[in-house]
């Protein structure tokens, strides 16, 4: 009995000096975890942003707004930055910005290359002069650019104060896009398509300027106010192809109104002798 009894108090006694030990050890693993980590995070700290950051900023968006948006300053840890949280945040706060790409090279060191959205069309609204600095890309993305712009087309909404930036353009404004986007294409662009007017609820009203005059079109084309596809986009170039081989032929030099909204038959391109828009 008394041989039991100190057999089952070895036992106790080992099983607690076992969970004494397990327990120093897992707590001598937290500090040196803990010790490893904070030598860890020291060395991701920026103490010189010439040395540490690189940004490849573009025209319209500047290194200093980036950095600031991707919270890079002096004493900022990189290892603590949610990177991709701030990048959201940054693409849709800022429309400018089609993609941001953020390369770590550890463990100080961070690269943000930019790239910014190209304007291929200014927007106005129809019946206001004042440059409202609103443009698109291909895409249909809104955004403010005033710099080198002033030669692009003009999509001329109904609706003050139009599109606002970072929203896409829909419906007849996407359509209105489409119809600047192809007359870009190599076989167009002697048209000169000028500007594209959105008041009318059966076409578009684009204005031309054709070698030394100017005229009006009135244009529309298989679902023109649907997401685009391919017959939709084949249906706009014969259009736009009938209409230049028009304008093209000496009947066609004093015309200053053409109507292509018959759609319906392939070459099916008039001039409009009432002239009303």
């Amino acid at each position: 009995m008394k041989a039991n009894k100190i057999h089952h108090g070895r036992r106790s006694f080992l099983a607690i000096a076992g969970l004494v030990l397990v327990t120093a050890a897992g707590v001598a693993i937290m500090i040196g975890y803990e010790k490893l980590r904070d030598a860890w995070l020291e060395q991701c700290v920026v103490r010189s942003m010439a040395e540490q950051v690189e940004i490849e900023s573009g025209k319209m968006v500047k290194a200093d707004v980036i950095a600031e948006n991707l919270g890079l300053r002096p004493g900022a840890n990189l290892a603590t930055i949610d990177f991709e949280a701030k990048r959201a945040a940054m693409l849709k706060k800022i429309p400018n910005l089609r993609d941001v790409k953020i390369s770590r090279r550890l463990p100080d060191k961070v690269t943000v290359a930019i790239e910014e959205r190209t304007p291929v069309v200014r927007l106005g609204v129809r019946g206001v002069k004042k440059s409202s600095d609103r443009v698109a890309d291909t895409e249909g993305v809104v955004f403010l650019c005033a710099r080198g712009t002033g030669l692009l087309p003009i999509i001329r909404e109904t609706n003050p104060p139009g599109a606002a930036p970072g929203h896409r353009l829909e419906g007849r404004a996407r359509a209105a896009l489409r119809l600047v986007e192809a007359s870009r294409e190599p076989d167009f662009q002697e048209m000169g398509l000028l500007d594209v007017d959105l008041s009318k609820i059966d076409y578009l009203s684009a204005t031309l300027s054709y070698g030394s005059r100017y005229s009006t079109l009135k244009i529309a084309w298989e679902d023109m106010d649907e997401p685009e596809t391919p017959a939709s986009n084949a249906s706009l170039a014969r259009q736009l192809r009938h209409t230049k081989e028009a304008m093209s032929t000496p009947a066609g030099e004093g015309v200053s109104v053409w109507n292509a909204t018959d759609y319906s038959y392939p070459g099916r391109v008039f001039a409009d002798t009432k002239g009303k828009l």
